[in-house]
């Protein structure tokens, strides 16, 4: 390898997620296969797939993270919801 290419790999393992991936990771944390889910579950499995083959330690972990915090984030809208709805005595049937 020249010296260009290892600056460039160990680059790679320090470079961290973009916004807009970290927003993509966070709402579209799930890899299932539903209605909604082919997108995310070939776009999650590709970036996770590119991420460990190129070596982006960082971006992977951040994703990880992401991934976490973003089903964190539906449980707790979940959770509030479901608050608010017996809160307020509404019928949901």
């Amino acid at each position: 390898m020249t010296e260009e290419e290892l600056k460039n790999k160990e680059k790679r393992k320090t470079t961290p997620l973009t916004t807009e991936e970290y927003l993509t990771f966070f709402f579209f944390p799930y890899t299932d296969t539903g209605r909604f889910g082919s997108f995310t579950k070939s776009y999650n499995q590709s970036e996770d797939e590119r991420f460990t083959k190129y070596g982006f330690d960082a971006k992977l972990k951040q994703a990880k993270k992401a991934r976490g915090l973003g089903l964190l984030f539906y449980a707790i809208v979940i959770f509030f919801l479901l608050t608010l709805v017996k809160y307020l005595d509404i019928d949901l049937v």
